[in-house]
C-alpha cells in the first residue's frame, strides 16, 4: 500500500509536479530562489509560490560547462544545465542570493543566456553578524518588496507578509516536531526519507506543505526505521539532495538523527516573530538561524550546535561533507577537524560530486569509521565492566 513517504519521494525525483500545476490554473506564479537565506515570506505575501530549485534528474552539465569552468561547483552548474534544457522554464521568475561565488554568478549566466524576460533579483545577504548587517538585510527585503510590486504589479502589504510568516512557522514547528522524534532510541524515520520529505516540501505551495507534513509526522509516531545496532550519526554539509547518499550511510549500520545542512535544520530552525515589523522580524531569523560557512565569524555557534545535538540525541560520531570546489566547507571542514579532535569527538570528512558516483570509496570511508566507533563502544563497556559497573550509557 502506497505510504505518504512513498508520496514524498515521488515528488522528490521530479522538477515539476501537479500541486505546482494546480497552483498555476488558479493563477499563482511559481518563483525560484536558491538558498536557506532567502525569505520565503516576501515571495509567498506577493501571491507566488517560492520553489527551491534543485538538480534532481540532471543528466549532467554538458550545456552549463559553457558557462562555468572544470573547476565550479557540481551543485550549481547541474541546476543550470536544468535551466538551459528548459526544465525550469514554468517559473516566473528567480530570486538569486550571494550565498557562494558559484551561486551569485549563475545571476549573470543567467542572464547572459536566457535573457531578461523574467523577473531576475539579486538579493544580498551580509556575511557577518552585527547591528548593520540587520539593518541592511531589512533593505534588502524592502528592495524586493519594491521588484516585486513593481514587475508583477501587485502588493505587499505588512498584513499579508504577517500572514504568510505565520504559515511558514506553523510548517517549521511541524518540521521540528518531526525531526525530534529522532532523539528516540528507536529512530521513526530515516535521513534518507526526511530529506525526500524536505524536497518535497520546498517544491510545493506552504498550504499543501503543511498537509504533507501533518501526514508524515502522524505516520511515523509509532514506526521504527532504525536497528538495534545502528551507530548514531550526526551530518554538517552544504547541498544534499541525493537520497541515494544518505542511503549508502544508513546501509553501512548507521543512523543519522541529526545534521546541519541546506535542506535539513538550517531550513526550518528559529521562528519568525509575528509581532513588530514583519520585515525586521524577518531579518532577525534568517541572519540569526543556524548558519552555514557562508557567514564569518559564526564557526563557535555552529560546533556549540553540534555539542547541544549531541547532548539531546546522542549521536557518536560526525560526517562533515563538502562539494568538490567548495572553498566555504573546504575551511569549515578543517576548522571541524580541529575542534573535534580538541573535544574528542569522533569525525569523517568527505569529499564529493553532487550525482558524481565515488559511491564505493564512500561506502568503504564510512564502515572504517562506524567500525572505529563500535571498537570505541566495545573499550567503553570493557572499562566499566572492569570498574565492576553495571552503567549503560543511555540515549
Amino acid at each position: 500500500m502506497k505510504t505518504i513517504l512513498d508520496t514524498t519521494r515521488e515528488l522528490a525525483a521530479c522538477t515539476y509536479n501537479d500541486y505546482l500545476a494546480e497552483a498555476e490554473k488558479q493563477g499563482r506564479g511559481v518563483l525560484g530562489y536558491l538558498c536557506s537565506y532567502l525569505p520565503e515570506e516576501i515571495i509567498h505575501a506577493a501571491g507566488f509560490i517560492p520553489y527551491r530549485m534543485r538538480a534532481v534528474g540532471s543528466e549532467g552539465t554538458t550545456r552549463a560547462d559553457a558557462y562555468y569552468s572544470s573547476i565550479n561547483c557540481s551543485y550549481i552548474k547541474r541546476c543550470f544545465d536544468k535551466v538551459l534544457a528548459g526544465d525550469y522554464d514554468f517559473l516566473r521568475g528567480v530570486v538569486f542570493l550571494n550565498g557562494c561565488d558559484h551561486s551569485r554568478r549563475m545571476y549573470d549566466n543567467w542572464r547572459f543566456a536566457k535573457g531578461e524576460e523574467k523577473f531576475l533579483h539579486m538579493f544580498f545577504v551580509p556575511h557577518v553578524l552585527r547591528s548593520a548587517a540587520y539593518e541592511q538585510f531589512v533593505l534588502e527585503c524592502q528592495k524586493l518588496v519594491a521588484a516585486l510590486e513593481t514587475h508583477f504589479g501587485v502588493k505587499v502589504t505588512p498584513e499579508a507578509l504577517r500572514s504568510s510568516i505565520a504559515l511558514y512557522n506553523q510548517k517549521r514547528r511541524l518540521l521540528a516536531e518531526i525531526y525530534a522524534l529522532r532523539k528516540k532510541r528507536e529512530v521513526p524515520i530515516k535521513a534518507s526519507e526526511l530529506l525526500t520529505v524536505m524536497l518535497a516540501v520546498t517544491a510545493v505551495p506552504v498550504e499543501n506543505a503543511l498537509e504533507t507534513l501533518t501526514e508524515v509526522k502522524k505516520f511515523i509516531l509509532a514506526r521504527v526505521a532504525s536497528k538495534p545496532d545502528d551507530i548514531r550519526l550526526f551530518i554538517s554539509s552544504g547541498c544534499i539532495e541525493e537520497p541515494e547518499h544518505l542511503e549508502l550511510i544508513e546501509n553501512c549500520g548507521a543512523a543519522i538523527v541529526g545534521d546541519n545542512i541546506c535542506l535539513g535544520t538550517r531550513h526550518f530552525e528559529g521562528e519568525v516573530s509575528e509581532a513588530g515589523d514583519p520585515l525586521r522580524a524577518l531579518a532577525e531569523r534568517y541572519l540569526g538561524h543556524l548558519s552555514c560557512p557562508r557567514m564569518m565569524g559564526d564557526f563557535d555557534r555552529r560546533f556549540d550546535f553540534i555539542q547541544r545535538m549531541k547532548a539531546e540525541y546522542g549521536f557518536e560520531g560526525v560526517i562533515i561533507e563538502k562539494l568538490k570546489f567548495c572553498d566555504l566547507w573546504g575551511g569549515e571542514i578543517y576548522l571541524h577537524r580541529v575542534e573535534a579532535k580538541k573535544r574528542g569527538i569522533p569525525l569523517l570528512a568527505l569529499e564529493r560530486e553532487l550525482y558524481g558516483g565515488g559511491q564505493g570509496q564512500i561506502r568503504t570511508r564510512v564502515q572504517a569509521f562506524l567500525e572505529k566507533l563500535r571498537n570505541h563502544q566495545l573499550v567503553d563497556e570493557g572499562m566499566l565492566q572492569a570498574a565492576g559497573s553495571d552503567y549503560k550509557p543511555k540515549l
